[in-house]
Order: structure tokens, then sequence, then C-alpha cells
């Protein structure tokens, strides 16, 4: 009888601990209501839970595409992140919005730009990526060779080539990966 309680009350509080867990997801349209907030951490937490709960939601999608094109950069990183996770159907304006991360002298929004291009049906902004095989930081070059990879066609090829004999053997071997991936298609 005493494991039968034993066992009764860990059920309960195992019940108790999923309910707490579920309790802080909110819904979808609570989510999208945030995307509007004027408080970037509320905004950046919806993009999140958007994300982790509603990835293939079209109506949040419709929503986090206007933050592409927000002044506040976090807001407008994580929103191209998650764009790009979730693979969402862009416009060219959206990717031109993504786009401009690349144009930053931050490290991190230039790979928040890269990572979520890679997402993407972004083709087009192949010009826009090639400069950054030249970037000083070794982990933007490498980025950048990875981006290609799933975005370059051949003829990026003669600008990767030159990578794969950097002095960094981790850049050398990306950018051998990327010319690989690239001639396997």
């Amino acid at each position: 009888m005493k494991n039968i309680w034993k066992l009764l009350l860990l059920g309960v509080f195992t019940l108790s601990l999923a309910l707490t867990a579920r309790a802080g997801v909110k819904s979808e349209s609570e989510y999208i209501t945030d995307l509007g907030s004027s408080k970037e951490k509320e905004v950046v937490a919806a993009l999140q839970g958007i994300e982790k709960n509603y990835p293939t939601s079209a109506n949040a999608q419709a929503k986090i595409k206007p933050l592409l094109a927000d002044q506040r950069i976090t807001v407008k990183r994580k929103a191209a992140r998650v764009i790009g996770i979730i693979g969402a159907d862009v416009s060219s304006t959206d990717l031109d919005n993504i786009a401009t991360l690349l144009a930053s002298s931050d490290k991190a929004t230039i790979t928040d730009g890269l990572k979520s291009l890679r997402g993407l049906k972004a083709q087009s902004t192949v010009p826009k990526i090639v400069p950054l095989l030249q970037n000083p930081d070794k982990n933007i070059k490498r980025d950048a060779c990875r981006t290609l990879a799933v975005l370059g066609d051949k003829s990026v090829i003669p600008s990767i080539q030159p990578l794969t004999s950097d002095s960094d053997p981790k850049v050398a071997g990306d950018a051998a990966d990327a010319i690989a991936q690239i001639n396997a298609r």
C-alpha cells in the first residue's frame, strides 16, 4: 500500500510539472499580438515562441516579415533567423531586408544574415555574399562558404577556390566542402 501512495504522489508531481511547463506556452494569437510590442525583449520572445511552437503558421509568418525592416537590430536579426529556420516563402523585398544584415560591422549580425539566407530560396543574394569571402574574420568567411554551398552555382567557385589554401584549416575545409557541394549538383 505504501508503494501505491508513492507512485500516486510521483504521478501527481509529474503531472503538475508538465502542466506548469505547458502553462508558459502562449497561444499563436498571443505571440502574434506580442510581435507588435514596443518592447524589444517581448518581440524577440514572441519570435522565439513562434519558432518553437507555431513554425508553420501562415498568420505568424505574415506578421514576422515586416519585422525584417525593423529599426531594432535585435528584432530584425531574430526575425531573419526565424524566417530562415522555418523556410518561409519570401519576396525580393524580404530578401533585400535580410541582406542588409550582411553590410553590418557587427560579426554576429552578419552571421545571422548568412544563416537565415541558407534556409531560404535566396540565390539572388549571392552577389552580396561573395564579398564576405574576403572578410578578415575567419568565422564570417566560413559562414559565407557554407551559405554559398547552399545558394551558389559553379560561377562562385573561382571566388571560393583561394580559400582552400587559407592558413586557417577550418576555413580551408569549409571552402573545399562548399566547392564539392556545388560541384555535386
